[in-house]
C-alpha cells in the first residue's frame, strides 16, 4: 500500500459573463447536449468538456427546484383572514371600555399583558382592567 497524500481540493472555476451568457442561451435552446455538440460548445468558450456537463447538469438541477418551489406555492393554501376591530381610528376611541368584547379569561395574567389589542397606548391601565373586569 502506498501512504495516501492528501489531496487537494479543486478550487471553483470561475466562468467570464459572456461563457456564462452563451451557455445559459444554449441551455435556454436544448437542456441536453450530445457528446460532439459539448466538445463543440466547450472548444468555443474555451472550457473543458466536463465543465460543460457539469454546468448543464448544474444548471437543470437549479431549474428543477426553482419549478418545485413554485409548483409548492401555487399549491399553498391562502392565508385566512381574521376579523379585528377597529379600537382607535384617527387618534379616536371607537368603543367605550365597557362595549368591547372580552376574550375568555384563561390566565390569571394582567390585563395589559393578557390584552395587547384592548390596552393600546393612552389607555390607563385602571381602564384595561375595567374592560377586562379584573378591577
Amino acid at each position: 500500500m502506498y501512504p495516501s497524500k492528501p489531496r487537494k481540493k479543486r478550487s471553483r472555476a470561475a466562468f467570464s459573463h459572456a461563457q456564462v451568457f452563451e451557455l445559459e442561451r444554449r441551455f435556454n435552446h436544448q437542456r441536453y447536449l450530445s457528446g460532439p455538440e459539448r466538445a463543440d460548445l466547450a472548444a468555443s468558450l474555451k472550457l473543458t468538456e466536463t465543465q460543460v456537463k457539469i454546468w448543464f447538469q448544474n444548471r437543470r438541477y437549479k431549474t428543477k427546484r426553482r419549478q418545485m418551489a413554485a409548483d409548492l406555492l401555487a399549491s399553498a393554501p391562502a392565508a385566512k383572514k381574521v376579523a379585528v376591530k377597529v379600537l382607535v381610528r384617527d387618534d379616536q376611541r371607537q368603543y367605550l371600555p365597557g362595549e368591547v368584547l372580552r376574550p375568555p379569561s384563561l390566565l390569571p395574567l394582567q390585563p395589559s399583558y393578557y390584552y395587547p389589542y384592548y390596552c393600546l397606548p393612552g389607555w390607563a391601565l385602571s381602564t384595561c382592567a375595567a374592560a377586562a373586569g379584573t378591577q
